[in-house]
């Protein structure tokens, strides 16, 4: 577990959600190179990705190695968590084929980092959780599960706030069907339990690529966007919204916390819906090389 120092001012995490990252399928990188330049003008106290670092990371572990060397462009301290794209899939629910396991884990672990950290600043204890486990059935999924309530359980006087990939839910809480949107039922149940007893004020997540806030038993949970792609159509009927690429900017005031939806102008939202409608996946889009190198500076 890191930690920062305690100081009475107000710190700046900025979350950044499913960005996609590939030098063979290089769709994404002009908008993740706008997202540098701006946390190089914030220079924000901590950067939290909240998953899809990676186009295809399951299947082109390449993919991993270069997302994180586009992490190290960034001027703040970064944690990462993995998505579905990074890592796979809860093996029950697993639309893409691309179930976790062992391998997977090995080579996140290898070129990323911990599958579950914690993280104190100022007065919060930010705890990041890897949601592929959720409902996974493997021996880590209980192990992070303890990990969850032992970090909760020992934060004292801090205030809780978890970070993850997929959002615990997408509109009703008890709906049981199989689902590759949000965390499977089972799991769902205990994770909402847990932060809920716990008093835990807010679950940031990604994966479904467009800015959502909702409210469960006096938790705020909030979706973050995506830098890489949107789709147009099924976000606006399903959530009546125009999405956007951009990231959030959380405030941690004391025990207050704000965040503040940032949308890039410069940020091009290029939109994937007629791609993926037609029973293909964004893992399946065509090659597309760099233009010019990214490389730490």
């Amino acid at each position: 577990m890191s930690a920062v120092k305690s100081a009475e001012r107000h710190f700046r995490v900025v979350q950044v959600s499913d960005t996609h990252l590939s030098e063979t399928h290089a769709y994404f990188i002009d908008n993740f190179d706008v997202f540098v330049e701006e946390m190089r003008a914030l220079k924000p106290d901590l950067i939290v990705h909240t998953g899809d670092i990676s186009f295809n990371g399951p299947v082109r572990s390449e993919d991993l190695s270069f997302a994180k060397t586009q992490l190290g462009r960034l001027p703040s301290p970064v944690l990462t968590l993995a998505g579905n794209h990074d890592l796979g899939e809860a093996p029950r629910f697993s639309r893409l084929d691309q179930p976790i396991n062992d391998a997977r884990m090995l080579a996140w672990k290898n070129t990323i980092g911990p599958m579950w950290w914690s993280h104190d600043i100022g007065n919060w204890r930010l705890i990041g959780l890897d949601t592929a486990l959720m409902a996974s059935g493997l021996h880590e999924e209980s192990a992070q599960l303890e990990f969850l309530h032992a970090q909760l359980a020992s934060r004292g006087n801090r205030q809780g706030m978890v970070f993850m990939h997929m959002p615990p839910f997408e509109t009703d809480p008890n709906d049981e069907r199989a689902t590759t949107a949000c965390i499977p039922h089972p799991a769902r149940r205990a994770l909402l339990d847990t932060c809920r007893d716990a008093g835990v004020k807010v679950i940031a997540c990604g994966h479904l690529h467009v800015y959502r806030r909702l409210r469960y038993q006096g938790m705020g949970i909030v979706w973050a966007p995506p830098t890489a792609m949107v789709n147009f159509e099924r976000q606006w009927r399903k959530w009546r919204r125009w999405p956007r690429p951009g990231y959030l900017i959380w405030t941690l005031d004391g025990r207050k916390i704000s965040h503040e939806l940032v949308e890039p102008r410069m940020m091009i939202a290029q939109d994937t819906s007629r791609w993926t409608d037609v029973g293909g996946t964004t893992t399946n889009m065509p090659p597309r090389s760099l233009t010019r190198h990214h490389l730490p500076d």
